[in-house]
C-alpha cells in the first residue's frame, strides 16, 4: 500500500502542476467579490485532481466502464464548466441525480421507489453540503483527509470494504492538493470539480461500509463519519430558510466563513479545527457499541452549539451597535 501511495502521489503531483501551467496560461482564476473569503486572484479548478486520482485508480485496475468512473467522469466534466462558465442550477442538479443514480442503483435493490427517492435527495443534498463547506483555505483537504483516513483506517483493521489501493491514491491526492492550498495565501483553490468530485468520493465510501457492516438497524449512523460538515451545511440552509431568505443564493452565513470573516479567525485554524473535531467524533463512533444513539447525541451536541454560537454573535453584533 505503500508502494502505491508513493507512485501515486509522485504521478498527481505532475499531474497537479501541468494543471497550474494550463491555468495560468488560460487565465483560469477565481476573482475575490463580496462573497469571498479571500483577496486576492487565485488559480482554480486544482480540485481536478481528485477525478484525476479516480481516473488512475481505475485505469491502472482495469475498471475502463465502472459505473464509478462514468459517474465521477459526468460529475467532473458538469462542475468543471460550470467553475468555468456558470451553469443553470437545474443543469448541476441534473447530472448530479444521474451520477448518483448510475452509480448505486441496482436493478436488483429491494428499496421500494420512495426509498429510492428518499437516497436521491440526500446523497444529492450530501453534495451540495460538502461543496457549501468549500470555502476557505486548507477546509476541504484538511477535513477530507480526516475521512478518507478514517475509512482507510476502518479498512485496513475493522472490516475490509474497498480495495486499499483506491483509499492510498485518494490519500495522495488530498495530500498534492492540500500541499498548495493549505496555506495562509492558498496557491490554488479548487472550484465545484473538486468539491463535488470528493463528495462524491466520500458517498462511494460511506456506500461500501456501510454495504459491508451486517444491518442491526443503525439507519444512518454512517453520516456521522461527515456529520461536522452536514452540521454546518444543512443548520445554515435551515437558518436562511427560517430567516425567509433564498437557500439557493450564494452567501457567507457559515459557521466556519462567520469565524473567518466577522471573527477573523485565520483560515487554517478554522480547517484544522473541523478536521480535528470530525477525527474526534468519528474515533469516538469506533469505540462505542449504540451508533445510533451515539450519532444524535453527536447531533444534538452540534446543534446547541451551533445555536450558541450564533446567538453569542448577534449578542455580541446587537451590543456593538
Amino acid at each position: 500500500m505503500l508502494t502505491t501511495f508513493l507512485i501515486s502521489l509522485v504521478v498527481l503531483l505532475a499531474v497537479e502542476l501541468l494543471y497550474f501551467v494550463a491555468a495560468k496560461h488560460f487565465h483560469i482564476v477565481d476573482r475575490p467579490n463580496e462573497r469571498s473569503s479571500h483577496r486576492r486572484a487565485t488559480l482554480l479548478g486544482a480540485g481536478v485532481i481528485f477525478y484525476f486520482a479516480v481516473l488512475f485508480f481505475c485505469l491502472s485496475h482495469g475498471l475502463f466502464l465502472s459505473k464509478m468512473l462514468l459517474s465521477v467522469t459526468l460529475l467532473a466534466v458538469v462542475s468543471y464548466v460550470d467553475d468555468l462558465k456558470q451553469l443553470p442550477s437545474w443543469l448541476r442538479f441534473l447530472a448530479q441525480i444521474a451520477a448518483v443514480v448510475m452509480a448505486f442503483y441496482s436493478p436488483m435493490s429491494t428499496l421500494q421507489v420512495w426509498q429510492m427517492l428518499l437516497m436521491v435527495v440526500v446523497f444529492v443534498g450530501v453534495l451540495n453540503v460538502y461543496n457549501f463547506m468549500d470555502g476557505i483555505n486548507g477546509m476541504l483537504a484538511a477535513y477530507s483527509l480526516v475521512v478518507v483516513g478514517v475509512f482507510g483506517y476502518i479498512n485496513m483493521f475493522v472490516v475490509p470494504f474497498v480495495n486499499p489501493d483506491f483509499i492510498m491514491v485518494m490519500l495522495a491526492s488530498i495530500v498534492v492538493f492540500g500541499f498548495f492550498n493549505f496555506r495562509r495565501k492558498a496557491r490554488c483553490f479548487s472550484g465545484d470539480v473538486g468539491s463535488i468530485v470528493m463528495g462524491f468520493v466520500i458517498l462511494y465510501l460511506l456506500m461500501r461500509y456501510d454495504a459491508a457492516m451486517p444491518d442491526v438497524g443503525e439507519n444512518v449512523s454512517f453520516l456521522c463519519f461527515i456529520i461536522v460538515f452536514l452540521a454546518d451545511g444543512l443548520l445554515t440552509i435551515a437558518k436562511r430558510f427560517l430567516n425567509g431568505k433564498n437557500i439557493f443564493e450564494a452567501h457567507r452565513e457559515h459557521m466556519y466563513e462567520t469565524l473567518v470573516n466577522d471573527l477573523k479567525v485565520p483560515h487554517l485554524w478554522v480547517s484544522a479545527s473541523y478536521a480535528a473535531l470530525q477525527l474526534l467524533i468519528s474515533a469516538g463512533y469506533l469505540l462505542v457499541a449504540d451508533h445510533n444513539l451515539y450519532t444524535f447525541v453527536v447531533a444534538m451536541l452540534l446543534v446547541i452549539a451551533y445555536g450558541l454560537f450564533f446567538y453569542y454573535c448577534n449578542t455580541v453584533k446587537h451590543l456593538t451597535k
